[in-house]
């Protein structure tokens, strides 16, 4: 099984290009090997990136890509013009499902930034003080409950909703379950998300966007960087979570 995965890039000049990681890109704190040094690596949140000391190799990597993923592309894209980026791409909404622009290193490498859609991250309304949210799938029978409230049909079975790899549900002050969202794990970095329903009597508070937000806080916790998936037929709530408009839409966490 595959535990991890980490670029290793070529540089004509470790130290020089460490510098513009750290200074420029925002990765770090760095660390070399040898002296003068031929090896080295700095590291941003869960990434991180490898450079060998290759001059002829790294004469030869001009536009090869790598690509970053950040929580806010718009923050991100303004940092780097205030530190002197250069910007090979401008920022903007790609018709994948991404808000991207493209930054060259000083080998020539075409670093890929990327996060969420434009207009789409919208913070999440306070939640009505008596609702609280607990990350757990929805028993058999709260699944039922609400998805036959909220969808007006028969609900999935129970060992369909066991199957799921997690879930998040709203309780009341009671404790009684009024909303829920199930999550599947459908292969290494590749998730979907299902049956986000709220009950009808507690639609119209937010709920159901503080549902979605916490699932997809979940999967970046657990994978960060996996894709994320779901059939839309909501669009207009499902585009504050950062999904598009099309039938099956995607992003990435």
């Amino acid at each position: 099984m595959i535990t991890g995965s980490t670029p290793v890039l070529a540089s004509a000049d470790v130290v020089a290009t460490l510098k513009f990681y750290e200074e420029v890109i925002g990765f770090g704190p760095s660390w070399t090997w040898g002296e003068p040094p031929t090896f080295g690596g700095c590291s941003f949140g869960s990434a991180t990136l490898m450079f060998n000391l290759q001059p002829e190799l790294a004469a030869k990597v001009f536009g090869h890509q790598h690509q970053i993923s950040v929580e806010d592309a718009d923050e991100s894209y303004a940092k780097h013009v205030e530190r002197g980026a250069k910007i090979i791409s401008e920022i903007e909404d790609k018709p994948w499902g991404i808000r991207e622009y493209t930054v060259e290193d000083p080998s020539g490498y075409h670093l890929r930034i990327s996060g969420p859609l434009s207009g789409h991250r919208e913070p999440s309304r306070p939640l009505p003080e008596n609702v609280r949210i607990h990350r757990r799938l929805p028993t058999p029978e709260e699944y039922q409950a609400i998805a036959g409230a909220a969808f007006y049909r028969d609900a999935a079975s129970p060992e369909f909703v066991l199957q799921s790899w997690n879930g998040v549900v709203a309780a009341n002050p009671e404790g009684i379950a009024i909303g829920m969202v199930r999550i599947v794990n459908d292969a290494p970095a590749w998730f979907s998300i299902w049956d986000v329903a709220v009950l009808p009597d507690c639609q119209g508070q937010g709920i159901g966007l503080r549902l979605m937000n916490e699932a997809l806080a979940m999967i970046r916790e657990a994978s960060p960087g996996a894709w994320v998936y779901l059939f839309t037929y909501h669009h207009g709530f499902y585009e504050k979570s950062g999904f598009g408009k099309e039938t099956v839409s995607m992003r990435k966490v």
